[in-house]
């Protein structure tokens, strides 16, 4: 079957480290790409053909500096060091006109056997069957259709005084999840301003942190289940905002968490 992520995710060789690919409707934002489908795409530019495969990503950090325009992008990635324990890569996002659009730095590591700990628990939630499909069709993004959303608590058009939601997600198309996947899948919590206001304004994430906490090996027994995403604000100031949000698996496992730095409109 063929997913449609990963139709959108074309990337063309044009020499070792640099790719040309191309934007996809199915993935707009208001005024470009979703943040969470650029991030994919470069964490793709690094895995897609990595010598050992024992080394995935256990982190990743974006800056998100302009939107590429609509049409062909150039993405070009560098490693800075790859040792025994991690390897250090850079990649940047541009315009055909070298206009910078994004950099990332991920960072990827083999996972050992080693203690395994955990001071986060998965909040008592329903399970995703006992709880209401979200209509995203009301939503006027294009990307926030290919998600399966049931929202427990942070409705879009509704006042949350403190900015939390939690929300059981997936791609639609129920594709298996992967760290590509769950890169995009990261970025998909409505914004924090709009549940804390209870209306939609105009917002841009200039940089996003994710922390993958799950093996490959724990992804492929999610395949293509739900994800419970926690997410919280910390404070909204000065026009900017953060997004803090944990994802766990229905087995209750913290699988990623993300952190997003969010400009917003002053008359916001």
């Amino acid at each position: 079957m063929t997913y449609t992520l990963d139709e959108t995710l074309g990337l063309e060789r044009i020499s070792d480290d640099v790719f040309k690919s191309q934007t996809d409707q199915r993935y707009w934002n208001l005024i470009g790409p979703y943040g969470g489908w650029i991030a994919a795409l470069m964490i793709k530019a690094v895995i897609a053909d990595r010598s050992d495969a024992r080394f995935e990503p256990v982190a990743l950090t974006i800056d998100f500096m302009k939107a590429p325009a609509e049409g062909e992008i150039i993405l070009r990635r560098r490693c800075d060091r790859a040792g025994r324990t991690a390897a250090f890569w850079r990649v940047d996002m541009e315009n055909p006109d070298g206009t910078p659009c994004a950099r990332a730095m991920v960072t990827l590591a083999p996972h050992r056997e080693t203690l395994v700990f955990s001071t986060q628990k998965m909040p008592d939630v329903p399970p995703p069957q006992a709880v209401e499909r979200f209509r995203t069709e009301v939503l006027p993004v294009k990307w926030a259709h290919l998600y399966e959303t049931r929202v427990i608590k942070g409705k879009m058009g509704e006042i949350t005084p403190d900015a939390h939601s939690l929300t059981w997600v997936r791609e639609a198309d129920q594709r298996p999840l992967d760290h590509v996947s769950l890169t995009a899948l990261c970025d998909s919590p409505f914004p924090r301003l709009f549940l804390a206001t209870g209306r939609p304004s105009n917002i841009s994430t200039i940089t996003m942190t994710i922390y993958f906490h799950a093996p490959m090996a724990e992804l492929e027994e999610i395949g293509g289940d739900h994800l419970l995403a926690d997410a919280r604000c910390e404070r909204s100031v000065g026009g900017f905002f953060d997004q803090h949000t944990s994802f766990y698996s229905t087995q209750g496992n913290l699988v990623a968490a993300s952190q997003q730095m969010v400009w917003y409109d002053r008359e916001a």
